[in-house]
């Protein structure tokens, strides 16, 4: 997975909210920061623009739209100035599907350096197909994409993003002006229009993102995004156009005006202006500094920033030093100096944080790292071993077996974990008596409470210090002929340990696990103390 320093993807999908009384309905916390230093030419960041607007189809099931082409046209304009190369597809024979793929692919022989910049804006019809296992997925609607073979002639939104993130830049940012609704700028064949209205809940969006890609969107997915007659063009364009200007999208004053900028200042004024209707959301967290810069260029030290785009922090209302400035996602640029900060939710005004922040100029915090996280329950099974430091002294031997164990997460309070934990071991030995070595069979059955703090050392992953304290059943079992006998001990087990604990994706989880400690019991007669080391290797997921 790449870390964000070495590779950063945006992807900024205008999608849209149900049809309204517009026309031409369309379907560490803180970052220090230096601006850039002066570079030669042959190694300065370039930046290239792929603009893409389809106003005529040939399938007639695809209504004409008024104001792609000119969304097109009009944002090619704005960047011509700051972008090396911008290449405009807007005339019908321009948008076949097959003059966009080799576009797509002309944009990404030029943007062969790493810290190139590509921008790819689609303003389009959106639309569905099923897969044969009933997967829905995304397509953009080419001028000869045929409504019955959707598949076959349209674009997949999952293979444009794929082809954009095997650009060698590092830096992306892929616009869709379009919807999959099913409404207004969204068009579907009545079969799909029909399991589209059966599902209960909103669409999630198809493709799955990366750790290196940050995801904003102009309005919740399934939703209606609209032209506009009174603007002359796709409302959330119009907006994103209007910010372009450093005076009006310069949200920290450093000169330029970045995606995520750009964005906050669309969004803002696309909900405005639809009266809600058009509801700009957040897929995921930004990870990191916004580094695509849309126009201008950075001249000095910015504002701090306060920022979160995380699906944690959605529709909570952001109040510093008592004043209210909305909701988020988003981000608000301030002056330096000590801030109180309030995090609420806004339908029950609950506070769910409160602080004080010191910010200096150039610095960056994203707020949702302040949010506690909701608790969860993980469930694991783990293969075990168990080491005495006295096996020399034959009470205990070296011992290996398997446990499960459950954990909750971030109760009952942040970063805390507590779970219980099931273990069976087994071991053989040899134990001095009459005279002779006699060997016997170990087993144990140990049942443990459990109690940690997670410390994040990275997206997903967690340096864990715990400790334990639990019962353990054990007996030794000699079967000799001139001795045949059961040990039988019950004992207190106790100790402190370390876990590395990592979050894959989708559920799964991992550990990795260490421990130092010690059984309190009787065994053979007499009452010892015998200290041991612990490890464990485990494999699990989240079941909530």
């Amino acid at each position: 997975m790449r870390r964000l320093s070495a590779a950063l993807a945006l992807v900024c999908l205008a999608a849209c909210a149900s049809p309204g009384a517009y026309r031409g309905d369309k379907g560490s916390l803180l970052a220090p920061f230096a601006p850039a230093g002066i570079t030669d030419s042959a190694s300065r960041p370039r930046r290239f623009a792929l603009i893409v607007g389809v106003d005529e189809f040939e399938d007639e099931r695809f209504p004409d739209l008024r104001y792609a082409r000119a969304d097109a046209e009009t944002l090619a304009e704005a960047l011509d100035d700051g972008f090396d190369h911008v290449e405009t597809l807007s005339a019908r024979e321009q948008t076949t599907r097959t003059a966009i793929i080799k576009a797509l692919a002309r944009i990404g022989e030029r943007a062969d350096r790493p810290t190139d910049t590509v921008l790819v804006y689609f303003s389009t019809h959106g639309s569905l197909a099923q897969e044969p296992g009933g997967e829905l997925r995304r397509y953009l609607v080419a001028s000869d994409t045929a409504m019955h073979l959707l598949s076959q002639t349209g674009l997949a939104v999952e293979g444009l993003l794929r082809a954009v993130e095997a650009m060698p830049s590092r830096r992306k940012l892929v616009i869709l002006a379009t919807c999959h609704s099913g409404r207004g700028k969204s068009q579907l064949s009545d079969s799909l229009s029909e399991a589209l209205a059966a599902l209960k809940a909103p669409l999630q969006p198809i493709e799955q993102v990366s750790e290196a890609t940050i995801v904003l969107t102009a309005s919740a997915f399934g939703d209606t995004a609209r032209e506009s007659e009174e603007l002359g063009h796709d409302i959330y364009t119009h907006f994103l156009l209007q910010a372009l200007d450093p005076r009006q999208g310069d949200r920290d004053g450093n000169g330029a005006v970045t995606a995520s900028e750009a964005h906050d200042f669309a969004r803002d004024r696309t909900w405005a202006f639809t009266q809600g209707r058009q509801r700009p959301t957040a897929e995921s967290r930004i990870l990191g500094r916004d580094p695509i810069v849309l126009s201008g260029r950075i001249q000095r030290v910015g504002l701090p920033v306060l920022y979160s785009y995380a699906p944690s922090a959605e529709g909570l209302e952001l109040r510093i030093d008592g004043q209210a400035k909305g909701a988020l996602p988003g981000g608000v640029a301030l002056p330096e100096g000590e801030h109180r900060i309030e995090l609420r939710r806004q339908d029950t005004d609950e506070l769910l944080y409160a602080g004080e922040i010191q910010l200096e100029r150039g610095q960056q915090a994203d707020i949702s790292e302040l949010l506690p996280e909701p608790a969860s329950v993980v469930l694991l099974a783990d293969g075990a071993g168990s080491w005495p430091f006295d096996h020399g002294d034959e009470y205990l031997p070296l011992a290996f077996g398997a446990g499960i164990e459950g954990w909750l997460r971030d109760w009952p309070a942040a970063q805390l974990r507590s779970g219980l934990r099931l273990a069976y071991l087994h071991g053989t030995g040899r134990a001095q008596g009459f005279g002779e070595q006699l060997a016997f069979d170990f087993h144990a059955l140990e049942l443990r409470a459990q109690a940690g703090y997670g410390l994040a050392i990275a997206p997903g992953l967690e340096l864990v210090p715990q400790g334990f304290v639990g019962v353990l059943w054990a007996f030794r079992d000699f079967d000799t002929p001139s001795y045949d006998e059961l040990d039988r001990m019950c004992a207190l087990s106790f100790g402190a340990g370390v876990s590395l604990d990592w979050d894959v994706a989708g559920g799964l989880y991992l550990a990795l696990r260490a421990e130092i400690g010690a059984l309190a019991g009787q065994m053979g007669g007499q009452l010892d103390l015998h200290p041991q080391l612990g490890f464990r290797l485990a494999v699990g997921a989240r079941v909530w």
